[in-house]
């Protein structure tokens, strides 16, 4: 399964229509998330159709601005069951039968209105032990590197941020492909860039979909980059770390702990610094691990290999020859 969220900045413009269908020819998105639509239903339908999509709910703009939009087929199961002008909440369900709540959002451009959404929304969400996650344009950043500007990011929008991650236990998704999703038009020649387009998820939502992925597409007709979230990736997936308890006897194991557990520069939050650690700590006891055992590891394989020779052998001609010598003493 997979989903596009994308701030469109308006599909009425030609370019905007092109780019959706190209989204949706080359990544096959099971939902798609679009923000900034500034279309009336009417428009909304004609886009369904033309991206081929079966099921939609959409939220129409105030005046010339905003305006959100869910398009989606049948093979997924999409409950929407609380709306606002700024989010759609849904459940999903998929055919393995697991199911998860989602926020399709959208952060209000101004911080006074942003900052307001963020408490409403810790407010009213009281399942943060159920799988959920939170998909769309944040228009905030967790630090200062997630910005490249003229002028830095005021600390009191990245606290508040933080708070509402905090406080609903929630860490962000690594973002491949890019550092940034945003780029403003250019000033004396100069770019802003900010990652403001994310993913922010629950534990229990990621340890259901650990090797979950989320990457930045290209910005094209749009000033945003749709990001694309896929929760199985095809493909070749990573070797599955495994702790092995032999490792405990070797003297070094606990420093090797202690230094993954302590390496964790992104703290951010509580959620994600525990994440941080954890996987600190399997990258560092995995590289440990084929650098100490690599030679145990191969004399081990060489063992059985003499084993199962050994098995295979034919050997009944040792075997009377030790009997006969045992006879004779």
């Amino acid at each position: 399964m997979s989903v596009i969220s994308w701030n469109c900045r308006g599909v009425a413009a030609p370019a905007t229509t092109s780019e959706a269908q190209d989204l949706c020819r080359k990544f096959k998105p099971d939902i798609l998330f679009l923000i900034e639509t500034r279309a009336k239903e009417g428009r909304i339908m004609k886009l369904k159709k033309k991206l081929h999509f079966e099921k939609h709910f959409c939220i129409e703009p105030r005046g010339l601005s905003g305006g959100l939009c869910l398009l989606w087929n049948k093979n997924i199961d999409v409950d929407v069951y609380a709306w606002s002008n700024y989010y759609i909440k849904a459940k999903i369900k998929e055919d393995n039968n697991f199911d998860w709540s989602c926020y399709f959002l959208y952060g209000n451009p101004k911080f006074q209105h942003r900052k307001a959404q963020w408490k409403e929304l810790s407010a009213q969400n009281r399942s943060t032990d159920d799988p959920q996650i939170f998909i769309g344009d944040f228009n905030d950043i967790l630090e200062q590197e997630e910005k490249i500007g003229l002028h830095p990011k005021p600390r009191s929008q990245i606290e508040e941020f933080r708070k509402f991650i905090n406080y609903n236990e929630l860490m962000d998704i690594d973002l491949k492909g890019g550092r940034f999703t945003w780029f403003s038009n250019p000033r004396n020649g100069f770019v802003t860039r900010e990652r403001l387009d994310r993913v922010l998820a629950n534990w229990a939502w990621r340890m259901i979909y650990q090797n979950a992925t989320l990457t930045a597409l290209p910005a094209i007709s749009s000033d945003h980059c749709p990001i694309f979230l896929q929760l199985k990736p095809k493909g070749r997936s990573s070797k599955q770390f495994r702790y092995e308890a032999y490792w405990e006897d070797h003297k070094e194991c606990k420093e090797i702990i202690k230094k993954g557990w302590n390496n964790n520069e992104n703290q951010q939050g509580k959620w994600e610094d525990l994440s941080g650690k954890i996987k600190n700590c399997k990258i560092e006891l995995s590289k440990w691990s084929k650098k100490t055992f690599r030679r145990a590891d191969r004399e081990i394989n060489e063992l059985k290999e003499e084993i199962k020779q050994l098995q295979e052998r034919d050997l009944t001609e040792e075997v009377q020859q030790c009997i006969i010598t045992e006879e004779k003493n």
